[in-house]
């Protein structure tokens, strides 16, 4: 899977910049934040039916390991597909 790091890259109409708003909302308690009830997860929903998803600490990944660090790492997913990862406010938007 190639990574393509250029902020103003669009993955599926879907800018670092829209990204990052939902960012700073999932880890700012802004509205529009939900949870999954299974894990407990917060989320929040994006155009064109993505979700900004935080990294579930309890996994066995480096991610997991990041945010079980107190780093804010945080997912947008589509239809299953990762499309980018979001660690710090930095944004890596996932290619094919």
């Amino acid at each position: 899977m190639a990574e393509k790091r250029q902020e103003g890259e669009e993955s599926g109409g879907l800018s670092a910049g829209v990204i990052l708003v939902a960012f700073e909302k999932l880890f700012g308690g802004g509205r529009g934040v939900k949870r999954y009830a299974r894990s407990g997860l917060r989320y929040a929903e994006l155009p064109g039916g993505a979700v900004l998803v935080e990294q579930n600490p309890k996994k066995r990944s480096e991610w997991a390991e990041l945010a079980s660090q107190g780093r804010r790492v945080a997912w947008v997913l589509r239809d299953g597909r990762y499309l980018a990862r979001v660690v710090d406010g930095e944004v890596t938007m996932l290619g094919e």
